[in-house]
Parts: structure tokens; C-alpha cells; sequence
């Protein structure tokens, strides 16, 4: 995508704010294209911090970005900006005004951001725009990458599992790439290779796009996947009062290319080995799974195990008199309607 014509440093500006983390960035990526193309003669100009900087560097809608540490910084930058500016801010509160009414359904973070916002932003899979000299470092071919941890304490997935899923992949002869803030995996193994903490997100980026496939729980290094093209295998579950929701626009939100590993009303902790190791296995046999057989497998292994509860098994039981006798009488209801007509 390039500008319809050279815009000038005296063009009319355009800024868009967005202080959230990583996937937020990357999911709103749509957003940030939809408002160029309304407004091609427009200077583009993007804030938000410097560790994020690196995301849209390369984009070609983007003219220049401005890092600032927080939104009181933004608010005095934005009251500088010149009359006639048009501005956007995603992901931002101000102080003062009411907060989004908290709805039940989960909508992706695009629509999220893009409605609170103002806009009407189409349902796209984010682009991601690489850094056209950088390279990732030297990997193997053919590998698997795991990102095993999130901010979010209720997207974990247990230590325990994800060196159960390393241990299969490895065995399955693939190598495995740990990405990530910190290792949470600790095998010795010479086709093991840890690059927890010590890549820009920008190479990051590029290993995902490299690998066979992505195997993470619910994270910004998830919507980068999305973003690249990549397959996904994505463990979550449960968040705050939403017992299930999909973050995800275009791609992954349709399910496309893409197994969301869950288990209903529980968190990603609950999500059982056996699972996604059931999704990695058909990945790796060359034929993954789709989304309707990714969720019919996980609904009816919580069935199974709910009716293997003894708690379920005796409510089930006790029960049975009752439906029996609600049935018995439904067909009186039907039988004496028959007969009175």
C-alpha cells in the first residue's frame, strides 16, 4: 500500500493513539489502514511507547511515529496539535468521561477498539510489515514455535503440560523454537533452542512467519501468527465472566487456519494435554484439524468428563424421577389435546 500522491510535511494531520500492548496493536492494524484509505492526503502520524514503536515502522501508510510513556503525555501533545487535526484514539480512557458499558458477548479487540472509537472498521486480518534488512537468526529447519506464557494470569497453561507438548514435538522429529519475555521450558535437547528475552519484536515476527506452526496461549505473539500467515494452535478458555470469547479478527476469527483449544466457562489452566496434543498430532500428520472438529473434540471430552464427576453422576441420578415423570406427563398434555379436538 503507498499514499495516493507524496504527502508533504505541511499536509493536514491525522494521528492515531493506541497505548495497549502488543496484540492490541497488531489487531488493530485494519483500523490504521481503513482510517489511510478514508484519508490518503492526510500526514500520518502514530503514538504510542517505544517498545512498540518497531510494529508499524515499516508500514507504508504510517508517515511518523511519536513515542510517548503514557496518556497524560499524549493529552499535552494533543492539545499542541495544529486546528483542522483529525485524531483517533484506540484502547484510551479519559479521565472524566464514563467507561464502555461492560456487554456479555466478546466481540474481537478490532471491533472492540474500532466501535468505542467511532468507526466501522470491516472484519480484516491484520497485516503485519517487516523490516525489509533484518534477519532472523540462524534456526533450524522445519520447526515448531511455542510461546508458553502470557501477562494475563488466567490465560496460563501449566509448566508441566507445556513440557509434555515439547517432549511430543521432539519426538514427533520436529524442532522446537521457545519464544517469549521468559523461559518456561528447560530441556536439554540439541534441537531445542530457546530465544525467550533475547529477540525485538520485529524478529519475533519474522521466526513465527518462518515456522511450520504456532503453538501459544492466548498473547500479542498470538495475533502476530494471525497477522503472518502462519497455523495456529491457540490454548485458552475463560476470561473474567466471558466463558468464551475470540480476540481475533479476520483469519483466526473465522477459524481459518487456526485451532482454538478450549475447554467452556474454564480457564486455559483446565485445558487437558490430551487435547492439544490431539491438535498438534494432526497438524503434524499434514492434516490439521478444522475449527468445527477442533471444538466438537473438546465439547465432547468435557461432556466425558463432567458425566465421569461423581457430583454429575449423582445429580443425574436423582434426577431421573423427575424427568421420567415430566415426560409421562408432556405425553397426557399431547394425548388429551389429541382427543378434545
Amino acid at each position: 500500500m503507498q499514499h495516493a500522491k507524496p504527502v508533504t510535511t505541511d499536509a493536514p494531520l491525522l494521528t492515531v493513539c493506541q497505548l495497549g500492548r502488543l496484540g492490541d496493536i497488531v489487531a488493530m492494524e485494519p483500523a490504521y489502514r481503513f482510517l489511510h484509505e478514508r484519508h490518503p492526503d492526510r500526514r500520518f502520524r502514530w503514538y504510542t511507547r517505544p517498545q512498540y514503536a518497531e510494529l508499524l515502522r515499516f508500514a507504508p501508510f504510517v508517515d511518523e511515529i511519536v513515542t510517548i510513556s503514557d496518556a497524560d503525555e499524549y493529552r499535552k501533545r494533543k492539545a499542541e496539535l495544529p486546528p483542522g487535526t483529525l485524531s483517533w484514539e484506540f484502547n484510551f480512557h479519559t479521565p472524566g468521561t464514563p467507561k464502555p458499558r461492560q456487554v456479555r458477548t466478546f466481540p474481537s479487540l478490532l471491533r472492540q477498539f474500532s466501535e468505542a472509537a467511532g468507526l466501522e472498521v470491516p472484519d480484516e486480518t491484520p497485516r503485519f510489515y517487516f523490516d525489509p534488512e533484518a534477519a532472523p537468526p540462524p534456526l533450524p529447519d522445519d520447526y515448531v514455535v511455542l510461546h508458553c506464557a502470557s501477562r494475563g494470569k488466567n490465560r496460563q497453561w501449566p509448566a508441566g503440560k507445556w513440557r509434555r507438548l515439547a517432549e511430543f514435538l521432539l519426538d514427533s522429529g520436529r524442532n522446537v523454537v521457545e519464544i517469549g519475555m521468559k523461559p518456561v521450558l528447560d530441556i536439554d535437547s540439541p534441537r531445542f533452542v530457546n530465544l525467550t528475552g533475547q529477540i525485538q519484536l520485529q524478529t519475533a515476527a519474522r521466526i513465527i512467519a518462518d515456522a511450520a506452526c504456532f503453538i501459544g496461549v492466548e498473547s500479542g505473539f498470538g495475533h502476530i501468527a494471525n497477522a503472518v500467515g502462519v497455523f495456529g494452535i491457540i490454548i485458552t478458555g475463560k476470561l473474567r465472566r466471558h466463558p468464551e470469547y475470540v480476540t481475533y479478527s479476520g483469519r483466526y476469527g473465522h477459524g481459518i487456519d487456526c485451532n482454538l483449544v478450549r475447554l467452556y466457562d474454564l480457564p486455559a489452566a483446565r485445558v487437558p494435554f490430551e487435547l492439544v496434543r490431539n491438535a498438534a498430532a494432526r497438524f503434524l500428520s499434514g492434516a490439521p484439524m478444522s475449527a468445527a472438529e477442533c471444538d466438537r473434540l473438546c465439547l465432547i471430552h468435557q461432556i466425558r468428563s463432567m458425566r465421569r464427576n461423581p457430583g454429575v453422576a449423582v445429580a443425574e441420578l436423582l434426577r431421573k424421577p423427575f424427568d421420567r415423570f415430566n415426560a409421562e406427563m408432556e405425553f397426557f398434555r399431547r394425548k388429551h389435546a389429541t382427543h378434545s379436538r
